[in-house]
C-alpha cells in the first residue's frame, strides 16, 4: 500500500513542464469564468436594483371582452360575461400577484345634485365601485377613510372624483359656459346629493336619496365616472337584483416585478378576458438581462472548451510520452486499473491546486477591484461566498480530470505488455 502511495506522489510530481501547463490552464480558466460570474452578477444586480425597481410594473387592467355587436347595438351574449368571484380567486393564486382591485359598475339609475352659492345644478352620472385600497391614499382626510371602510353604517357618502372628470370640466365646460373653474383643494370635502335608483330617464321603486362628500381625485381609475365604496356599489346591485352575482367590470392586478407582468398577462389573457398593460418596457428590461446573462454564459463556454481542448493535448502528450514507464510498473505487477487510477488522481490534483490558486488570485482581484473602482449603482462583491468558492473548486478540479479521459480510456485498453 506504501509503495503504491509513492508511485502515486511520484507520478504527480513527474513531467514537470506538462504539470505546470495544466495547472496554468485550470487557474486561467477558473479565475476568467469567476470573473466573468463577478461582472455578470453585478451587472444583473444593477439591472435588478437601479433599473428595474426604478421603473416599477405598471398595474394590469383586466376585463371582461366585449359582447358581439350589430351596427349601432351590442348582442346579449348567452352567459354573462363579467369577471366573477372565481377568476378573481384564480388570478389571486397567479405567482407574482401582489393584490387585485376589483371594479363594479353601479347597476341602477343614479343622479347627482350639486347646489353650492346659489348655483344648483344637477345631471344623471355613472359610478363604479372601488375597494378602499385602491384609493385609500388619495382620500384626504381620516373622517372619509373611516367613511369608506363603512359605507353602510355611516354617512355622507364618501366619493372619490377621477382627476379626468375635473380636467373636463375645467377645460371643456367651465371656460365655454362661463363658469368658475373648480381648483382639487377646495372641491375637496364639497356636500352634495346622490340620488340612488333614480334618474332624468328611469326612476326604481323605493330609490334612495342620500347626502354625498367629495373625499379627493384619484388618477388610479382612469374613467369618467364617480367612484364609490365597492362595499356600497354590490349592496345596491343586490337590492335592485335579486338575481345578481358578484359581476365585475375590470379588475386592476398589481404584479411583483416586470417578469410577473409578463407572466400574468399572459395566463390571464388565456382565462378568456382582455388585458390592458405596459409591458413594452417590461419585456424591454427582460430582454436587457437576458443578453447580459447569454453574454456571459458565452464567454464562460468559450474560456471552458478552451481549457478543455489545452489540458486534453497536455493530458495526451503526458500520458503517452511515459508508456514505457507505465509498462515497467505492469510488468513488475501493477494492473490497469491501478495504472488509470494513479493518472486520474494526478490530473485531480492538479485540478484542485489550480483551482485554489486561482479563487485566491479571483478573491484577490475582486477586492482589489472594489476597493480602486468606484461606479454609481453597481456594487462590486470583495468576497467570494462559501456556495462559489465549492462551485470554483469542483469546476477546476473537473477540467483536468474530464480532459484526461480520452487519454486514460486509451491507457486502460492498451497493451503494456513488452511485446506490443
Amino acid at each position: 500500500m506504501i509503495q503504491r502511495l509513492k508511485l502515486i506522489i511520484k507520478e504527480i510530481f513527474r513531467g514537470a513542464f506538462v504539470s505546470l501547463a495544466v495547472v496554468l490552464a485550470v487557474v486561467l480558466s477558473v479565475f476568467a469564468v469567476g470573473l466573468y460570474r463577478i461582472i455578470g452578477g453585478n451587472l444583473e444586480q444593477y439591472i435588478r436594483t437601479r433599473f428595474a425597481s426604478s421603473i416599477p410594473p405598471d398595474i394590469i387592467k383586466v376585463s371582461a371582452r366585449p359582447p358581439r355587436s350589430l351596427f349601432l347595438f351590442e348582442l346579449k351574449e348567452p352567459e354573462k360575461t363579467g369577471i366573477d368571484d372565481a377568476a378573481l380567486g384564480k388570478m389571486r393564486r397567479m405567482g407574482g400577484v401582489v393584490e387585485i382591485y376589483p371594479v363594479a359598475a353601479l347597476g341602477i339609475p343614479l343622479e347627482a345634485k350639486v347646489t353650492w352659492l346659489g348655483f344648483s345644478y344637477q345631471s344623471d352620472v355613472l359610478a363604479f365601485g372601488v375597494p378602499y385600497d385602491l384609493v385609500s391614499r388619495d382620500i384626504v382626510k381620516d373622517r372619509y377613510r373611516q367613511l369608506w371602510k363603512n359605507p353602510l353604517k355611516e354617512t355622507p357618502i364618501p366619493v372619490v372624483v377621477p382627476r379626468n372628470i375635473l380636467r373636463s370640466y375645467n377645460d371643456g365646460m367651465a371656460a365655454p359656459n362661463g363658469l368658475p373653474r373648480i381648483s382639487e383643494k377646495g372641491a375637496a370635502g364639497l356636500g352634495f346629493s346622490l340620488v340612488l335608483g333614480k334618474s332624468s330617464l328611469k326612476s326604481l321603486r323605493g330609490f334612495t336619496q342620500s347626502d354625498a362628500v367629495i373625499a379627493g381625485f384619484t388618477d388610479q381609475v382612469d374613467s369618467l365616472s364617480l367612484i364609490l365604496p365597492l362595499k356600497l356599489v354590490l349592496f345596491y346591485n343586490k337590492k335592485y337584483d335579486r338575481g345578481f352575482r358578484g359581476q365585475y367590470q375590470y379588475v386592476y392586478v398589481r404584479v411583483r416585478d416586470h417578469p410577473s407582468l409578463i407572466r400574468v398577462s399572459s395566463l390571464t389573457r388565456k382565462m378568456g378576458f382582455a388585458v390592458e398593460a405596459g409591458s413594452t418596457v417590461s419585456r424591454q428590461i427582460l430582454r436587457l438581462a437576458q443578453t447580459v446573462s447569454l453574454i456571459v454564459k458565452s464567454l464562460e463556454a468559450i474560456i471552458t472548451v478552451i481549457a478543455v481542448i489545452a489540458v486534453s493535448f497536455a493530458a495526451a502528450i503526458a500520458t503517452f510520452s511515459r508508456i514505457e514507464y507505465y509498462r515497467t510498473l505492469r510488468v513488475i505487477g501493477c494492473s490497469r486499473l491501478f495504472l488509470t487510477g494513479m493518472v486520474f488522481i494526478k490530473y485531480a490534483v492538479l485540478g484542485f491546486a489550480g483551482a485554489l490558486v486561482a479563487t485566491e488570485l479571483l478573491h484577490y482581484a475582486a477586492r482589489q477591484f472594489a476597493e480602486n473602482f468606484h461606479l454609481t449603482g453597481v456594487i462590486l462583491s470583495g468576497s467570494i461566498t462559501p456556495e462559489a468558492y465549492r462551485s470554483a473548486v469542483l469546476f477546476g478540479s473537473l477540467i483536468p480530470v474530464l480532459s484526461s479521459l480520452p487519454a486514460l480510456l486509451r491507457l486502460y485498453f492498451k497493451d503494456l505488455s513488452r511485446d506490443s
